[in-house]
């Protein structure tokens, strides 16, 4: 039989497309089949995003857990799901399904002994994933919060902006047309004669 990191390693072509397809079935289900069916990056980023970043957290849990890579795999597919209308809970429930889909691949990693102690240690990295996952996911929530701060602020301002100018009135503009007027504003004004 071999190890359960081998079994890991021989099934997880098998694997990613489970996964791939459970985090696609969060979605409408017109949606899911398009983004499954779409191969090509350009004609579907958020699939291409989903394929590439499942593979590349699977790939990182089976190489031991670097946290740099971890993080850019988990990126790839969190920074979608933070802008759009998912719950948390919905948003990150992709990384606890990898539980289900090892087990449904690898069904004997619960019946043996000695698969068990590996299946135990998979579980522990994956609690790590969503760790890791929820920290990103908090960053980007945060960052688009403060998106829509700073264009709530700059619609404001200019708001703001118009209706000072409108309150001024045709009074103001008349006023301000009689103030000492620079030396490049009578220059201008000769080359007009």
């Amino acid at each position: 039989m071999g190890t359960f990191g081998d079994m890991l390693e021989q099934r997880k072509d098998t694997i990613v497309e489970r996964w791939v397809d459970a985090v696609l079935s969060a979605y409408p289900s017109e949606s899911a089949v398009l983004f499954q069916a779409q191969k090509d990056p350009f004609a579907n980023p958020l699939g291409h995003s989903v394929r590439e970043g499942t593979r590349g957290i699977l790939q990182t849990i089976l190489d031991g857990m670097d946290m740099e890579d971890l993080r850019t795999h988990l990126d790839k597919i969190v920074r979608i799901r933070a802008v759009q209308q998912f719950t948390p809970s919905e948003a990150l429930s992709f990384v606890f399904s990898l539980r289900s889909i090892v087990r449904d691949v690898i069904p004997e990693a619960e019946t043996d002994a000695g698969l068990r102690e590996g299946l135990a240690e998979l579980d522990g990295r994956i609690d790590e994933v969503a760790l890791v996952a929820f920290e990103l996911y908090a960053a980007r929530r945060e960052e688009v919060s403060q998106l829509r701060i700073s264009e709530v602020k700059r619609q404001m301002g200019w708001v703001l902006g118009k209706m000072n100018r409108k309150s001024e009135g045709p009074e103001a503009v008349l006023d301000n047309s009689s103030q000492k007027t620079s030396t490049y504003d009578n220059v201008q004004r000769e080359d007009l004669r």
